[in-house]
Protein backbone atom coordinates (compact mmCIF):
# COMPACT_ATOMS: atom_id res chain seq x y z
CA UNK A 1 0.00 0.00 0.00
CA UNK A 2 1.43 3.10 -1.10
CA UNK A 3 2.12 5.88 2.05
CA UNK A 4 -0.88 8.23 2.54
CA UNK A 5 -3.63 5.64 1.17
CA UNK A 6 -6.95 5.97 3.57
CA UNK A 7 -8.22 2.39 4.77
CA UNK A 8 -11.86 2.33 4.60
CA UNK A 9 -14.57 1.09 6.95
CA UNK A 10 -14.91 -1.92 4.94
CA UNK A 11 -11.03 -2.62 4.89
CA UNK A 12 -10.87 -2.87 8.88
CA UNK A 13 -12.15 -6.10 11.00
CA UNK A 14 -15.17 -4.63 12.41
CA UNK A 15 -13.75 -4.81 15.40
CA UNK A 16 -10.96 -2.13 14.49
CA UNK A 17 -13.65 -0.22 12.39
CA UNK A 18 -15.60 0.37 15.57
CA UNK A 19 -12.41 1.68 17.84
CA UNK A 20 -10.70 3.56 14.99
CA UNK A 21 -14.30 5.81 14.83
CA UNK A 22 -15.38 6.27 18.00
CA UNK A 23 -11.26 6.59 19.43
CA UNK A 24 -12.56 10.48 20.19
CA UNK A 25 -15.48 10.03 22.05
CA UNK A 26 -14.26 6.87 24.45
CA UNK A 27 -11.08 9.35 25.40
CA UNK A 28 -13.57 11.87 26.50
CA UNK A 29 -15.69 9.81 28.29
CA UNK A 30 -12.40 8.84 30.59
CA UNK A 31 -11.84 12.09 31.27
CA UNK A 32 -15.70 13.02 32.19
CA UNK A 33 -15.33 15.05 35.58
CA UNK A 34 -17.78 12.27 37.40
CA UNK A 35 -16.25 8.86 36.01
CA UNK A 36 -12.98 11.03 37.24
CA UNK A 37 -13.99 11.62 40.70
CA UNK A 38 -15.23 8.03 40.80
CA UNK A 39 -11.63 6.72 39.74
CA UNK A 40 -9.66 9.08 42.31
CA UNK A 41 -11.47 8.29 45.16
CA UNK A 42 -12.61 11.61 45.55
CA UNK A 43 -16.41 11.24 44.52
CA UNK A 44 -18.77 12.93 47.17
CA UNK A 45 -22.14 10.57 48.39
CA UNK A 46 -24.47 13.11 46.57
CA UNK A 47 -21.94 13.20 43.64
CA UNK A 48 -21.76 9.62 43.25
CA UNK A 49 -25.58 9.18 43.80
CA UNK A 50 -26.09 11.97 40.68
CA UNK A 51 -24.42 10.05 38.37
CA UNK A 52 -26.19 6.83 38.93
CA UNK A 53 -29.65 8.64 38.83
CA UNK A 54 -27.65 10.02 35.30
CA UNK A 55 -26.94 6.71 34.01
CA UNK A 56 -29.86 4.70 35.14
CA UNK A 57 -31.86 7.97 32.76
CA UNK A 58 -29.79 6.43 29.88
CA UNK A 59 -29.52 2.60 30.50
CA UNK A 60 -33.51 2.34 31.05
CA UNK A 61 -34.09 3.20 27.50
CA UNK A 62 -31.53 2.11 26.04
CA UNK A 63 -31.41 -1.66 27.29
CA UNK A 64 -34.70 -1.85 25.90
CA UNK A 65 -34.12 0.46 22.63
CA UNK A 66 -31.68 -2.57 21.66
CA UNK A 67 -34.16 -5.65 23.45
CA UNK A 68 -31.45 -7.08 25.56
CA UNK A 69 -33.71 -6.68 29.00
CA UNK A 70 -32.53 -4.48 31.42
CA UNK A 71 -29.31 -6.36 33.13
CA UNK A 72 -27.73 -2.47 33.94
CA UNK A 73 -30.70 -1.03 34.94
CA UNK A 74 -31.53 -3.59 36.95
CA UNK A 75 -27.63 -3.05 38.50
CA UNK A 76 -28.32 0.39 38.98
CA UNK A 77 -31.70 0.22 40.93
CA UNK A 78 -29.98 -1.90 43.30
CA UNK A 79 -27.22 0.31 43.80
CA UNK A 80 -29.28 3.23 43.96
CA UNK A 81 -31.36 1.37 46.55
CA UNK A 82 -28.54 0.41 48.40
CA UNK A 83 -28.17 4.38 48.50
CA UNK A 84 -31.18 5.06 49.96
CA UNK A 85 -33.41 5.74 46.86
CA UNK A 86 -36.76 4.33 47.24
CA UNK A 87 -38.62 3.33 44.39
CA UNK A 88 -40.86 5.93 43.98
CA UNK A 89 -37.76 8.17 43.48
CA UNK A 90 -36.51 5.46 41.08
CA UNK A 91 -39.52 5.57 38.53
CA UNK A 92 -39.12 9.59 38.72
CA UNK A 93 -35.38 9.56 37.62
CA UNK A 94 -35.12 11.21 34.35
CA UNK A 95 -34.93 9.01 30.92
CA UNK A 96 -32.73 10.14 28.05
CA UNK A 97 -35.31 11.04 25.56
CA UNK A 98 -32.95 11.10 22.33
CA UNK A 99 -31.83 7.71 21.48
CA UNK A 100 -30.74 6.23 17.69
CA UNK A 101 -32.70 4.05 16.62
CA UNK A 102 -31.52 0.71 16.66
CA UNK A 103 -32.88 -1.18 13.50
CA UNK A 104 -31.70 -4.21 12.44
CA UNK A 105 -28.65 -6.25 13.87
CA UNK A 106 -25.18 -4.19 13.17
CA UNK A 107 -27.02 -1.36 14.24
CA UNK A 108 -27.76 -3.32 17.11
CA UNK A 109 -24.40 -4.39 17.53
CA UNK A 110 -22.59 -0.83 16.69
CA UNK A 111 -24.84 0.51 19.84
CA UNK A 112 -23.87 -2.14 21.91
CA UNK A 113 -20.48 -2.27 21.94
CA UNK A 114 -20.49 1.24 23.36
CA UNK A 115 -21.82 0.06 26.35
CA UNK A 116 -19.94 -3.65 26.70
CA UNK A 117 -16.64 -1.83 26.01
CA UNK A 118 -17.58 0.31 28.71
CA UNK A 119 -18.27 -2.64 31.30
CA UNK A 120 -14.29 -2.94 30.81
CA UNK A 121 -12.81 0.55 32.79
CA UNK A 122 -16.08 -0.45 35.03
CA UNK A 123 -14.01 -2.67 36.99
CA UNK A 124 -11.22 -0.32 37.66
CA UNK A 125 -14.20 2.08 38.61
CA UNK A 126 -15.47 -0.14 41.09
CA UNK A 127 -12.13 0.03 42.88
CA UNK A 128 -12.31 3.58 43.10
CA UNK A 129 -14.84 3.28 45.36
CA UNK A 130 -13.66 1.42 47.91
CA UNK A 131 -12.93 5.07 50.19
CA UNK A 132 -16.54 6.25 49.82
CA UNK A 133 -18.46 2.50 50.24
CA UNK A 134 -15.85 0.44 52.22
CA UNK A 135 -13.01 -1.61 50.08
CA UNK A 136 -14.54 -4.47 48.26
CA UNK A 137 -18.13 -4.62 49.22
CA UNK A 138 -20.42 -4.89 46.35
CA UNK A 139 -23.39 -2.45 48.15
CA UNK A 140 -23.96 0.58 46.08
CA UNK A 141 -21.22 0.18 43.30
CA UNK A 142 -23.48 -3.69 41.60
CA UNK A 143 -23.48 -1.44 38.03
CA UNK A 144 -19.50 -0.78 38.13
CA UNK A 145 -18.78 -4.62 38.91
CA UNK A 146 -20.63 -5.51 35.76
CA UNK A 147 -20.12 -9.57 35.36
CA UNK A 148 -17.48 -9.68 37.95
CA UNK A 149 -14.80 -12.18 37.01
CA UNK A 150 -17.33 -12.85 33.79
CA UNK A 151 -16.34 -9.71 32.24
CA UNK A 152 -13.76 -10.72 29.85
CA UNK A 153 -15.42 -13.47 28.30
CA UNK A 154 -18.69 -11.93 27.78
CA UNK A 155 -16.41 -9.11 26.03
CA UNK A 156 -15.02 -11.84 23.87
CA UNK A 157 -18.32 -13.67 22.88
CA UNK A 158 -19.55 -9.73 22.12
CA UNK A 159 -16.17 -9.37 20.06
CA UNK A 160 -17.10 -12.64 18.35
CA UNK A 161 -20.26 -11.74 17.45
CA UNK A 162 -18.94 -8.20 15.83
CA UNK A 163 -16.69 -10.25 13.86
CA UNK A 164 -19.96 -12.49 12.75
CA UNK A 165 -20.55 -8.90 10.16
CA UNK A 166 -19.48 -9.74 7.46
CA UNK A 167 -17.44 -7.41 5.05
CA UNK A 168 -19.91 -5.53 3.80
CA UNK A 169 -19.67 -1.83 3.19
CA UNK A 170 -23.33 -1.54 4.23
CA UNK A 171 -22.69 -3.65 6.77
CA UNK A 172 -20.19 -2.44 8.49
CA UNK A 173 -20.91 1.66 8.11
CA UNK A 174 -24.46 0.79 9.88
CA UNK A 175 -22.47 -0.78 12.76
CA UNK A 176 -19.89 2.27 12.92
CA UNK A 177 -22.35 4.89 12.52
CA UNK A 178 -24.67 3.73 15.05
CA UNK A 179 -21.71 3.31 17.57
CA UNK A 180 -20.83 7.07 16.78
CA UNK A 181 -24.52 7.90 17.68
CA UNK A 182 -25.21 6.10 20.88
CA UNK A 183 -21.63 7.60 22.09
CA UNK A 184 -22.53 11.24 21.13
CA UNK A 185 -26.00 10.76 23.11
CA UNK A 186 -24.37 8.97 25.77
CA UNK A 187 -21.60 11.80 25.91
CA UNK A 188 -24.65 14.50 25.39
CA UNK A 189 -26.93 13.06 28.57
CA UNK A 190 -23.94 12.46 30.98
CA UNK A 191 -22.89 16.27 30.82
CA UNK A 192 -25.89 16.58 32.71
CA UNK A 193 -24.52 14.04 34.99
CA UNK A 194 -24.69 16.82 38.26
CA UNK A 195 -28.14 17.36 37.74
CA UNK A 196 -30.67 17.06 40.73
CA UNK A 197 -33.20 14.36 38.62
Amino acid sequence: MVAGDHIGPAELSGREALRTATESPHARLHLHAGFSKVMDGTITLPEYQALLRRLYGFYLPFERAVGVGDIRTTWLASDLAALGADAGAISRIRLCPDLPRYDGPERRLGALYVVEGSALGGRQLFRGLDRLLGANLMEGRRFFAGRGGDTGRAWSGFLNEVASVGPSATGRAAMVSAAIETFDVFEAWLSGWSDVT
